[in-house]
C-alpha cells in the first residue's frame, strides 16, 4: 500500500499530534508491505532522518495555512506521489483525490466545550464532525475516544478503529542518559512535575491550589515545575501561583515554558513526582512518557487515562482539590507504594508499542481501501 501522512505538526511545537506522527509514521515505514510518504513544511526534516532505521519518504508541502493546506497542498501533493490513502488529524481535506483516515486523538470539544473559546469550539465540531462522516475510516487512540466518537457522531462503528499510541525507546528507564545539567534551571531540590501547556484543559490552577495546600500542612521542600507552552489558562496559573506564594518562598514554583525531549526526559527522571490531573484526554502522552520513564504519576480518574495508566499510577478526581492534595502527598511520602509504582510504570508503558499502534492503524487502512 502506498500511504501518504499529514506530518505539517512536525516542528510546530504540537508535542502530542507531533509525537503520535513522527511515532506512527517511523512504524509504518518498518513494514514491508508499505511505502510511506510525509507532507511536511518547507525546512523541515522528519526527526532522525539521518538514523539507520527506515523513515518515511518526505515531500514538502507549499502552505503553512490551514484552508491552503486542506484544499489544494495535500489533495495534490498526495496524488504527485501517486498514495493510494491519505492518512490526516482530526480534519481531512474536502475533496482529496483518495479515501481518507481521519485520526481523532479526543473529542473534548463536544463533552467539554467550556474549556474552549467559542470560535474554536465551534469550528472545531464543524470541521472535525464533518472530516469524520466522509472518512472511509476513522481511528481513535483509546476505547474511551471510541466510545464518545460514537456517541456524539453518526458513524458506522465497523468502520471506527482503535489504535493506542505509545511512548518513544528513548523515554524508558532503562535508556541511556539525557547529556541535560538541570542545574542552570533553578529547580526545588524536590518537585512534582507537570507537563503540559497551560489551556483550561490541563486543570493547573487545582494543581497549584493542591500544591500550596500540602505546602501549608508540612509537606516539606517538595516544589512545583511546570513545562509547556502558553495558553488561555496562563493568566489563571499565574494567579493561583501568586496567592499561593507566602513571603520568603518566592521560588516554589517554577515555570519553564517549552523544553526539549532531552530536558523532558531529565524532568521526568529527576521528578518526586509527575501530576497530570487533566480534565480530559482521548490518550494521554506525557502520563505514559512518565511511567516508562520511571516516574511515580499521579493523574486522573477519568476520560482516557484509566485506560492508559491501569493500575501504575495514583488515580484521583481531577475536579477535587481535596483528593489530588492527597494523592500527591501519598506520592510523595508513601515508600511502599513509590516502590511498587517504581516498577509497575515501567512495565505498563512496555504495553504499549508503536509497531503495535502501526498494525491496528494498518488495518483500519485496508478497511479504508475495500470501501
Amino acid at each position: 500500500m502506498r500511504i501518504g501522512l499529514d506530518a505539517h505538526v512536525i516542528g510546530r511545537r504540537k508535542t502530542g499530534n507531533e509525537r503520535y506522527i513522527v511515532g506512527l509514521g517511523n512504524a509504518l515505514a518498518a513494514r514491508e508491505d508499505l511505502e510511506v510518504t510525509a507532507f511536511l513544511d518547507a525546512g523541515r526534516a522528519w526527526p532522525g532522518a539521518d538514523g539507520v532505521d527506515p523513515v518515511p519518504l518526505v515531500r514538502t508541502l507549499r502552505s503553512r495555512g490551514r484552508l491552503g493546506r486542506l484544499l489544494l497542498d495535500l489533495p495534490i501533493q498526495a496524488r504527485h506521489a501517486r498514495t493510494q490513502l491519505l492518512h490526516v488529524q482530526y480534519v481531512a481535506p474536502l475533496v482529496a483525490g483518495v479515501p481518507t483516515v481521519v485520526a481523532v486523538h479526543d473529542v473534548s470539544f463536544e463533552d467539554r466545550p467550556e474549556l474552549f473559546s467559542t470560535p474554536t469550539r465551534l469550528r472545531l465540531q464543524a470541521t472535525i464532525r464533518a472530516s469524520t462522516l466522509r472518512a472511509a475510516a476513522v481511528i481513535a487512540l483509546s476505547d474511551f475516544t471510541r466510545d464518545r466518537l460514537l456517541h456524539h457522531y453518526d458513524l458506522d462503528p465497523s468502520r471506527v478503529f482503535v489504535a493506542h499510541a505509545a511512548v518513544d525507546g528513548r523515554f524508558s528507564q532503562a535508556g541511556s542518559g539525557t547529556g541535560v545539567d538541570l542545574g542552570s534551571l533553578g529547580l526545588p531540590g524536590r518537585f512534582v512535575l507537570h507537563v503540559g501547556d497551560l489551556v483550561p484543559r490541563k486543570n493547573v490552577p487545582r494543581l497549584v491550589a493542591a500544591m500550596a495546600a500540602l505546602r501549608r500542612d508540612g509537606i516539606g521542600d517538595v516544589g512545583l515545575v511546570l513545562a509547556g507552552q502558553d495558553g488561555r489558562d496562563t493568566t489563571a496559573v499565574e494567579a493561583a501561583i501568586a496567592s499561593a506564594t507566602a513571603a520568603g518562598d518566592p521560588g516554589w514554583a517554577r515555570r519553564l515554558g517549552y523544553v526539549d525531549d532531552a530536558t523532558l526526559l531529565a524532568l521526568y527522571r529527576a521528578a518526586t513526582v509527575v501530576a497530570y490531573p487533566s480534565l480530559y484526554e482521548g490518550f494521554g502522552l506525557p502520563a505514559l512518557e512518565a511511567l516508562a520513564a520511571g516516574s511515580i504519576v499521579v493523574t486522573s480518574s477519568t476520560t482516557a487515562l484509566p485506560e492508559v495508566v491501569g493500575h501504575a499510577a495514583v488515580l484521583v478526581d481531577p475536579e477535587d482539590t481535596t483528593a489530588l492534595a492527597a494523592g500527591l502527598g501519598r506520592a510523595i511520602a508513601d515508600e511502599a507504594l513509590r516502590a511498587r509504582l517504581g516498577v509497575a510504570g515501567p512495565a505498563r508503558a512496555a504495553a504499549f508499542s508503536w509497531a503495535g499502534c502501526a498494525a491496528a492503524t494498518v488495518i483500519a487502512y485496508r478497511h479504508a481501501l475495500r470501501r
